[in-house]
């Protein structure tokens, strides 16, 4: 019993350590007191229901051509999927009214699980006023990190000047500051029921709003023309195409998981109510490519017209991808990139079970046909690494 306790403390400090190693700031002799909450659950209104509906067919369209093409590859995600069985109930039930009621508060049920929050990690901030405490400064960190990114703050130096005062910095102040910077606001869309979020005066923001941002703020530095078009392979919840819109992007093709799909199309029809957005078997809706958002499941990367796309991102997903399926992704990114593959990736290799994640970097080497132009730490997550190559 003493050695089984023994072992249990240790992983528990081990996974203690490593949490507060993700805070990227010092922040002194006391941490800032940041204000935060949990979204308010939303009620869905009509249109939520029309939104359901349009998810629904395409779920179901999209399914049927998947499971043709399954296979037996463990991974990361097909743990996750084991998962959701509340969210996979609801999609074979079919019913639009309450797909629709549950999308609305997603992020504190298992839908959201490995994209943004999920019901475990729901629970843990809802119940557990240290562990609320601590993702509240996490989000504040990548705050921080983002202003000091796009040059809205100093970064702090160690070495002299002032340190530890920018993690005290108000939320208000540093939002003004990146917003400067910009040149546009980056209030997040007020949809995200059961969502923990930091809270300024008139913005709430999650870290995955915050990365989002970061990340759609480097995809328009790189792409300067007028007519840009991105590939997003593995998408989350879809908030990078939504601010990649912001940003002026108005091509994004996004490639994920049907179910996933699901979560991406209901947040973009949401946050972008005018945008032209078009789900699997659904007409083209313009004649133009470049101005409409598509949300596809995977074996539609097949289909996808040769150097369609000027650069294609994958970020925060495929070291969790069977190495087969990766290697198959990054032979097809040659044909429809025309410029560039953006890498936005931790590889440290963890180990779950009998899968070991990958690092994309080694089967980039064993596919071939890509240069690397630049590597570069990621600035919002520490261990993440921003590669960029050409294709």
């Amino acid at each position: 019993m003493r050695e089984q306790f023994q072992i249990t403390k240790e992983l528990l400090q081990s996974f203690c350590m490593k949490r507060s190693n993700s805070i990227s700031h010092s922040y002194g002799i006391f941490a800032p007191c940041i204000p935060s909450r949990i979204m308010p659950d939303l009620t869905p209104v009509p249109r939520d229901r029309e939104i359901a509906e349009r998810l629904l067919c395409a779920y179901r369209k999209s399914k049927n051509v998947e499971k043709l093409r399954s296979c037996e590859l463990d991974d990361i995600w097909s743990c996750i999927q084991s998962h959701q069985s509340t969210f996979f109930a609801i999609l074979e039930r079919g019913d639009p009214t309450l797909l629709a009621s549950y999308l609305c508060n997603m992020n504190r049920y298992d839908a959201t699980m490995g994209t943004v929050q999920g019901y475990l990690e729901y629970v843990k901030i809802r119940f557990n006023p240290l562990y609320r405490r601590f993702i509240s400064l996490y989000i504040k960190d990548k705050l921080v990190s983002l202003a000091e990114a796009v040059g809205a703050m100093a970064c702090e130096n160690p070495e002299q000047g002032v340190w530890g005062k920018n993690l005290h910095t108000p939320i208000d102040e540093i939002v003004k500051a990146i917003e400067r910077q910009i040149g546009f606001d980056i209030t997040p869309p007020d949809i995200d029921g059961g969502l923990l979020k930091i809270c300024g005066t008139s913005a709430q923001f999650h870290e995955r709003d915050l990365n989002a941002i970061y990340t759609a703020w480097c995809l328009s530095n790189l792409l300067k023309t007028s007519d840009r078009s991105v590939c997003e392979i593995g998408a989350g919840a879809g908030r990078v195409a939504y601010w990649s819109w912001r940003f002026g992007i108005k091509s994004y093709s996004i490639i994920d998981l049907p179910h996933i799909n699901v979560i991406q199309g209901f947040y973009l029809l949401k946050a972008l109510p005018d945008a032209p957005i078009r789900l699997y078997g659904e007409p083209e809706i313009t004649t133009q490519h470049d101005r409409e958002i598509t949300i596809l499941p995977s074996h539609c990367i097949d289909n996808l017209s040769p150097h369609r796309f000027d650069l294609v991102l994958n970020q925060d997903s495929f070291p969790e991808i069977h190495a087969e399926i990766v290697r198959d992704y990054l032979m097809r990114i040659r044909e429809i990139s025309r410029k560039y593959f953006l890498s936005i990736n931790h590889e440290s290799s963890p180990k779950g079970g009998d899968f070991v994640q990958n690092r994309v970097r080694d089967i980039i080497d064993e596919v071939g046909g890509y240069e690397m132009l630049c590597r570069i730490p990621y600035w919002l997550r520490r261990g993440y690494v921003m590669e960029l190559y050409e294709v």
